[in-house]
């Protein structure tokens, strides 16, 4: 394979191929060099993310300060294996149209920053789309606000988050390394799912500096007791 970019036509076939290869009902092939073949196209692919990337993330910074807020601003590109992951778990989609290969998120103080921040972007640049997590709650309990934009031709995920949405996105993080189970997309215990939808429930109450009222306390309290042996416990965990 040359050192060009592959056309997106390429891109399309060669995710579809190693879908194929390393899905659960994987089918036999033959032709490793298909595989290796496919497994460049998708990292050629990652690799031409890296500058579009670079210039989201400098003008996601230049938006907080714009803004005048208190903002954390960090980039990352998925891995090959998030990549086929999510493949996986979306098979429908096309590799050329995955929209957070790249991607950049700014942790801010208030969800008015963020609001603010979702403004200038909307206003001024070329948004694909918004999901709006704050308004309508991922069901894991999933809280901020993801713009896809373009630069130079490559979509480009932004993350919009509170410090305290960000705790709890933290949290799940965690709870995902150190169980082996990837909590954030929906797998592992309904008990930990429970759990963490009833804590974000909590949180988004206090964010909007009003009190959790007693029922859901207790209601918090009784999920933790039945999601403790699935994160302690080292049981193997179902889909929930």
């Amino acid at each position: 394979m040359t050192n060009s970019l592959p056309s997106k036509t390429k891109v399309n076939a060669a995710g579809r191929l190693l879908r194929g290869v390393f899905g659960p009902n994987a089918d036999p092939i033959s032709d490793w060099g298909d595989i290796s073949d496919a497994l460049d196209i998708v990292e050629a692919w990652r690799a031409a993310h890296a500058g579009p990337l670079q210039a989201a993330s400098m003008g996601l910074r230049s938006r907080v300060n714009t803004v005048g807020c208190w903002g954390q601003v960090s980039q990352r590109l998925k891995r090959v294996r998030t990549i086929l992951d999510k493949l996986q778990r979306e098979p429908r989609m096309e590799l050329a149209r995955m929209s957070d290969i790249g991607g950049c998120r700014a942790v801010v103080t208030t969800i008015d920053d963020v609001r603010r921040i979702q403004d200038r972007y909307q206003s001024r640049a070329k948004v694909r789309y918004v999901r709006d997590y704050i308004a309508d709650p991922k069901p894991s309990g999933y809280r901020a606000v993801h713009l896809v934009v373009e630069h130079r031709d490559r979509l480009i995920e932004l993350q919009l988050r509170t410090k305290v949405m960000h705790e709890w996105a933290v949290m799940v993080e965690r709870i995902t390394v150190t169980t082996g189970t990837d909590v954030k997309s929906g797998y592992g215990a309904e008990e930990v799912n429970d759990w963490f939808r009833a804590v974000s429930e909590a949180m988004a109450i206090e964010e909007q500096g009003l009190t959790v009222d007693a029922i859901l306390a207790q209601r918090i309290d009784a999920l933790r007791t039945r999601a403790w042996p699935h994160l302690h416990g080292g049981q193997h965990w179902r889909k929930g």
